[in-house]
């Protein structure tokens, strides 16, 4: 991929997490601690069962894609994206059923943040089908269409709708916020399908679905495995808190650091889903010199990016939090440290796990995954009740650095031997 075009989809997915942000702090002013941790709980629980409901046919659908395209192999390929789509649907429907009966009729958690997980569960299909749809399109060589739309458009219409009731109104709530999310997920999720439909190739919708689900469950486990480890390893922070530590402040706190770093961790999904197509076409034509070169040059790009982000954060965290609310400037001032530099770490080699997964290295990742997942449960429970968010904070940390470290190990040793053994 070219390097001006890498730039552009960067500043897309930048640019659409500084709405993103926006929007939270405008919500942290507006809804108060406690309307703020409603609203940050529901949106927890979304990320993780948007991450979910595919079961790994998104991103199995970048990996496959690009070469049966390639391949002109237009009767897979339209069996493909039926059974990704297939799946996607019906599995948000059930989940969201049926965490939507459990949340209104159990649960010890306040009226408030049981209504705006209501609306997350009502949400659900229209971002499942929408996270989707992004790497569908841009597997299909449409980056920039996919990253404006799920990046750029759903953020904008949120916090348009949003900003008008949270000024407008005199009564809001976090329920309110998120619905204005799920309204911004329907539009995305047609503005996608229609996309899809003028940019696919004519014989790809004309051809007869060739299906080979048994095959295509067995390989997307590991995408699924990984996926929602992330997506709970990212969120876990949030709930657990919300269930181990009785303070509004110290999720409050948790999840605007949260979503502070989160400007840099967008650097790293963005340039992997631009140099994502590019790693599926070398390694199908198993060009591993390329490979490292292309390694490099990312690592190159984003390292003063990464530079400058660690300055503000870590060097001003009080002023940062201090944005949203001046409750968690305090509270949350050491656990935006040990974040930043937590994604900073990852930014650098998250495109190391990518290569595992396409190389089908199913059992490395199922064990690392696995054992990544474990530790932060353990330490969470350990340090969330005592230490609050910088507990949850250190146990996010511990978890992330010790699964990517070992997958960028791997990953290069790997890569270098089959590059000497061509």
């Amino acid at each position: 991929m070219e390097r001006a075009q890498a730039t552009w989809l960067v500043g897309l997915a930048i640019a659409g997490q500084a709405l993103g942000y926006g929007l939270s702090v405008l919500a942290a002013r507006r809804l108060g601690v406690d309307g703020f941790e409603a609203y940050v709980v529901a949106s927890a629980v979304f990320i993780v069962l948007a991450a979910f409901a595919p079961r790994g046919a998104e991103k199995y659908a970048l990996r496959r894609l690009p070469a049966l395209v390639e391949r002109a192999d237009w009767g897979r390929a339209r069996g493909l994206l039926r059974f990704g789509l297939r799946r996607t649907i019906l599995t948000s429907l059930v989940i969201g059923a049926s965490l939507g009966a459990w949340i209104g009729w159990g649960g010890e958690h306040s009226d408030e943040t049981r209504m705006a997980i209501l609306v997350t569960c009502l949400s659900l299909p229209a971002g499942a089908l929408a996270h989707y749809g992004v790497e569908v399109l841009t597997a299909m060589g449409r980056p920039m269409l996919a990253l404006g739309t799920f990046k750029l458009l759903v953020p904008a219409l949120a916090l348009a709708l949003a900003g008008a009731l949270l000024t407008g109104l005199a009564e809001v709530s976090g329920a309110l916020v998120i619905g204005c999310w799920g309204l911004a997920w329907v539009v995305a999720m047609a503005v996608m399908a229609t996309a899809f439909r003028r940019s696919a190739p004519r014989a790809m919708l004309a051809a007869e679905p060739v299906m080979e689900p048994a095959v295509w469950r067995s390989e997307t486990r590991p995408f699924f495995v990984y996926r929602v480890s992330l997506a709970l390893v990212g969120q876990a922070g949030v709930i657990a808190l919300e269930l181990l530590h009785p303070s509004a402040v110290a999720v409050g706190a948790y999840a605007a650091a949260m979503g502070t770093v989160g400007m840099a961790a967008v650097l790293a999904t963005s340039t992997n889903r631009a140099y994502g197509r590019e790693l599926s076409v070398l390694l199908d034509r198993r060009d591993f010199r390329t490979l490292l070169v292309l390694r490099r040059r990312r690592l190159l790009w984003l390292a003063p990016l990464i530079a400058v982000f660690l300055l503000a954060t870590v060097g001003f965290p009080g002023r940062v939090l201090g944005l949203f609310r001046p409750e968690f400037a305090q509270e949350g001032g050491a656990a935006l440290r040990i974040l930043a530099m937590t994604t900073a770490f990852t930014v650098l080699f998250s495109l190391a796990p990518t290569y595992l997964k396409y190389q089908k290295r199913d059992h490395i990742t199922y064990a690392v995954v696995g054992g990544t997942a474990a530790c932060q449960l353990v330490l969470l429970v350990t340090l969330a009740p005592a230490y609050g968010a910088t507990g949850a904070a250190a146990a996010y940390g511990v978890s992330m650095c010790g699964m990517y470290g070992v997958f960028a190990l791997l990953a290069y040793r790997e890569v270098a031997a089959l590059k000497n053994a061509v």
